[in-house]
């Protein structure tokens, strides 16, 4: 599917719409190219408008600029619209009424409010000249402070909807401003902001930020100016030049000027002290004017392109994608840019894919055995002659201009890493869209307006170079995660990762709902391989602790905990909206644990039945939560009436879904290596104290601790080395790090807060935790320490904690069969974690003992130096 087929079904000859981050018309991008216009001073009809034959002229010469919309502030009569028609110009309404008064307190300002909306509505937004119709245009920040900002956005949304029911083919929205950043209203088409700022950077910076706002949806600048008469003619071209290419980079969907004359009448009277036209009162061009139309005229992308961009080697990685693969290839020969190259990797796919890249020439295809996406990435990134590599899925489809935005994008941020949005086209099945409203679909992760913490590998992009020097993608992943794990890794070795709003891919979600708990069930899985590699940036139950925002559709789990700058006395210009995530009481009664738990307290309810109350309460309290969620998505008008009830099941199975995969890969992968001893025999060959020591690890743990190690606790341990030769702790622990990473015993290596050197993940029972110190006895000789411990697992404790709770009550309600039960399990439990502190004790004193041997300590004989 190509993005003319992302908008059929509407009236697209006439009518533009929006889909994804812009809008369209007849099946081509519709970059809005806008002037305001008016009001004037009364005409001989006494309309707020110039006489014909001056609007006539005046909708020439902003044709003839290269503007295709006005936007005017009161709703015009229809021989405007039918003029705009013939010029070739689409018209951008405002809808006026008492929304600068507090018209709660006033039922008659909100029914006229309605009315308004309503008539206009009815019979101009059947036009085909009006492109988009606002039922409001910025509410004083006071205003809706007194009133309360949701419930003001409730009346936005009942004005919209009014709106929607009587032209639907009519784009609707509100027009927002800084100071009321915060107000954000549900069913808007597209995402409009007023923004007037000099500073070209700090511009830039608001755009980022109203993109991060706008989600999905297209958003328009409905006003920008700059004030001639103070900035002067010149200076004015320069900065709305500006604004313009920044705007445009930055992913606008269009922009209107403020304003096209210098010929504005308000208030009752003429504006003679601001001049933010084009031209002046009496239409002469400015400066301004030409550096607009010179602007316009590069639009679209393809004539801003030039020989500067580098060469970019998009990658696609299949297996078995046979489905959407031929409309992915297509969208991507028609990519606006002018260095790339396309590359497809086939991981060992059962279908037929070389029949489907034979029909595309210009695509270089590369067939693997099956190792897994991030064995078939690493392989496109070698084969790459780009020095951008990108990548995208095989059920995406990029926009045209995706290039474009990507690569703009990561020169302007001087960064390494970029990735853009993924949006579930307008043409998926209703379960697709149901499950793009449900949680856990790939999406974007900010740090700020600017940088990302994760962007989903649907749509991503690197420097190759880089990518190649933190060693590409890790081959364990072989579904999903190793996007994650790159943006983690990159992160840690202080890479930036930006964000390009304009760099929209189409992707598919899951057409049914067992693929859907199927790419659950592969996700969770990946956590648990995430987690073991990244421990530090996982909570208690293994749920990824971000850092940053989690921006996306489906996030009826997490609340956005909204704290807002309001200024003294709520007088700020940018009354900035902060967020963070709050994964509240809807997110707990949806997790697994929640439902773990309430199973507990039916099988304790066999020694006291009302906790069954309890438990069913527990249960009760999820139903609502999913029903409250479903209830809450923004689903769209026109969405069959089951899709509510899908959404609140889709909620209520997901935690459920990925959260099971989640523990049994857990257990499945909490073993210790079983493969140290083979490391043993790829030694170098050693001195004797280095030999002694090697036998001494093919040893057991008793003879171990005599000769090299000493008891402190039942739980904790130490070892000793010496050194002539100034070696210490730092060889020591790069080498347990080294061979850790060699025969894959996870752990945390780098965590910078934490009272330890290294974590390694033990068994179900116990963690081991290794300090280590080295004491200066005059250089070189150094004196080295390890002390390593055992740390119980939260597995360790929960599941002591059931038992223990269930023999006490057993034994208080006097159920023998059950007290008996409750002991033999506790019995066997010790007995397990006895076991495991042995195994654990003898596994870490051989890594730690090879660790000093290829770090060339020298063990320390402790009876000896006694």
């Amino acid at each position: 599917m190509n993005n003319k087929d992302e908008i059929k079904g509407f009236d697209a000859a006439s009518r533009v719409v929006a889909a994804g981050k812009y809008l369209w018309l007849a099946g081509e991008k519709f970059y809005l190219k806008g002037v305001s216009y008016g009001p004037f001073a009364p005409n001989q009809q006494g309309e707020s408008l110039p006489e014909p034959c001056r609007l006539k002229e005046d909708f020439a010469h902003i044709r003839e600029l290269g503007g295709n919309t006005i936007r005017v502030y009161f709703p015009p009569p229809e021989w405007l619209l039918d003029e705009a028609m013939k010029s070739g110009l689409r018209v951008f309404i405002d809808v006026p009424w008492d929304k600068h008064r507090c018209f709660f307190e006033d039922w008659d300002a909100m029914a006229r409010a309605r009315e308004q909306v309503r008539s206009t509505a009815y019979n101009l937004g059947k036009h085909p000249g009006v492109i988009a119709i606002s039922v409001a245009n910025e509410f004083p920040a006071n205003i809706v402070r007194f009133q309360g900002r949701r419930r003001v956005a409730r009346f936005v949304s009942e004005l919209i909807e009014i709106a929607k029911s009587e032209a639907p083919n009519c784009l609707t929205t509100f027009v927002n401003f800084p100071t009321t950043e915060f107000l954000e209203v549900d069913h808007c088409d597209f995402c409009c902001f007023n923004v007037y700022l000099h500073d070209e950077v700090a511009f830039g910076k608001y755009i980022d930020r109203l993109q991060l706002i706008a989600g999905d949806k297209p958003l328009i600048l409905g006003e920008y100016g700059i004030d001639s008469q103070r900035a002067g003619e010149a200076e004015q071209a320069v900065m709305l030049g500006q604004h313009l290419m920044h705007g445009f980079s930055k992913g606008l969907a269009g922009s209107v000027i403020f304003s096209y004359t210098d010929d504005w009448f308000t208030g009752g009277h003429q504006i003679d002290d601001w001049f933010f036209g084009l031209t002046h009162v009496d239409r002469s061009e400015k400066i301004a004017a030409r550096r607009v139309s010179e602007i316009w005229g590069k639009m679209p992308v393809k004539s801003l392109l030039s020989h500067d961009f580098p060469k970019v080697s998009v990658i696609i990685c299949t297996y078995n994608g046979s489905a959407t693969l031929r409309e992915c290839l297509k969208a991507l020969t028609e990519v606006n840019y002018p260095a790339f190259e396309i590359i497809l990797v086939d991981d060992g796919s059962t279908e037929d894919i070389a029949s489907i890249a034979a029909d595309f020439p210009e695509v270089i295809y590369e067939r693997l055995a099956h190792g897994g996406l991030s064995t078939a990435r690493n392989a496109g990134l070698e084969m790459a002659s780009g020095e951008i590599v990108a990548y995208t899925d095989d059920d995406c489809m990029v926009d045209k201009d995706w290039l474009y935005y990507m690569i703009k994008s990561l020169q302007s941020s001087k960064g390494e890493a970029i990735g853009g949005p993924n949006i579930t086209p307008l043409t998926d099945s209703w379960v697709a869209k149901c499950v793009a409203l449900s949680p856990g679909n790939p999406t974007h992760v900010m740090l700020d307006d600017q940088c990302a913490e994760h962007v989903p590998g649907c749509n991503m992009a690197f420097r190759r170079d880089t990518l190649l020097a933190v060693g590409g993608f890790d081959p364990q992943f072989w579904v999903a995660g190793d996007d994650v794990d790159i943006c983690w890794r990159l992160l840690d070795e202080n890479v930036s990762i930006g964000y390009a709003p304009g760099a929209m891919v189409w992707h598919h979600r899951r057409e049914t709902i067992r693929a859907y708990k199927k790419q659950q069930s592969w996700y969770g899985r990946s956590e648990v391989m995430l987690h073991f590699k990244h421990p530090r940036r996982f909570g208690t139950f293994g749920h990824s602790k971000w850092r940053g925002i989690i921006y996306g559709n489906g996030l009826g789990m997490i609340k956005s905990q909204d704290c807002i700058y309001h200024g003294r006395f709520g007088n700020a210009l940018f009354q900035s909206i902060y967020r963070q995530n709050y994964y509240g009481i809807q997110s707990l009664v949806l997790s697994l644990e929640w439902h773990c738990t309430a199973i507990f307290l039916l099988l304790l309810s066999v020694f006291y039945w009302p906790l069954v109350i309890i438990s069913l309460l527990m249960e009760t309290l999820t139903v609502s939560a999913a029903v409250s969620i479903a209830f809450r998505l923004p689903l769209s008008r026109d969405a069959p009436w089951w899709c509510r009830g899908l959404l609140g099941y889709l909620h209520v199975m997901q935690p459920i879904w990925r959260g099971s995969s989640r523990l049994i890969a857990w257990a499945v992968k909490k073993h210790l290596p079983n493969n140290l001893q083979s490391l043993f025999g790829d030694a170098p060959r050693l001195n004797q104290s280095q030999e002694n020591s090697r036998h001494l690890a093919a040893k057991d743990d008793g003879e171990i601790s005599k000769k090299n190690s000493s008891r402190l606790t039942a739980a904790q341990r130490s070892m000793h080395w010496t050194s002539e030769k100034g070696i210490g702790r730092e060889q020591l622990l790069e080498q347990i790090f080294q061979i850790a990473k060699k025969i894959g015993w996870s752990g945390d290596f780098d965590n910078g807060w934490a009272n330890w050197d290294a974590k390694l993940s033990g068994d179900w029972w116990h963690d081991i935790v290794i300090c280590t110190a080295t004491e200066e006895l005059g250089w070189p000789e150094r004196f080295t320490r390890a002390k390593y411990q055992l740390v119980p697992t939260k597995f360790n404790w929960l599941l002591s904690g059931c038992l223990l709770v269930w023999t006490l009550t057993a034994v208080i309600t006097g159920h023998h069969w059950a007290t008996c039960g409750g002991l033999a399990s506790l019995c066997f439990y010790l007995f397990s974690a006895f076991i495991s502190s042995r195994k654990c004790f003898r596994e870490t004193e051989k890594i730690l003992i090879l660790s000093g041997v290829e770090a060339t300590l020298e063990p320390y004989e402790i009876v000896a130096k006694n």
